[in-house]
């Protein structure tokens, strides 16, 4: 009886601890898009192509990247799916919005 006590209290241990680890990815994965998406979005409102294109190089791997000017504001979206095995896949998305600098 204590060993199947065991058992299943060392199986709930291992799924909340693979839980954790999952959901710190996920806030990092998150803080990388919000990053990336904010230095491309500054980039493109100073008109800086080369730095627009250097930051988009620092996007997580498999993210699309959205650049959408509305009126006088850069709006930049970095999203990417992230998956835990074949349970569960969850798309993490970083947003900025930039004003367009005077003169470009």
């Amino acid at each position: 009886m204590v060993t199947a006590e065991l058992a299943i209290g060392i199986l709930s241990a291992t799924m909340l601890a693979i839980g954790l680890m999952w959901g710190i990815n996920l806030v990092i994965v998150h803080t990388e898009c919000s990053d990336v998406a904010a230095q491309v979005a500054r980039a493109e409102a100073r008109g800086d192509a080369a730095a627009a294109a250097q930051a988009r190089a620092h996007a997580p791997e498999g993210s699309t990247l959205e650049v959408e000017v509305v009126g006088n504001d850069v709006h930049v979206r970095v999203s990417v799916p992230v998956s835990l095995g074949h349970l569960i896949t969850i798309t993490v998305s970083g947003d900025a919005v930039m004003p367009k600098e005077p003169g470009t």
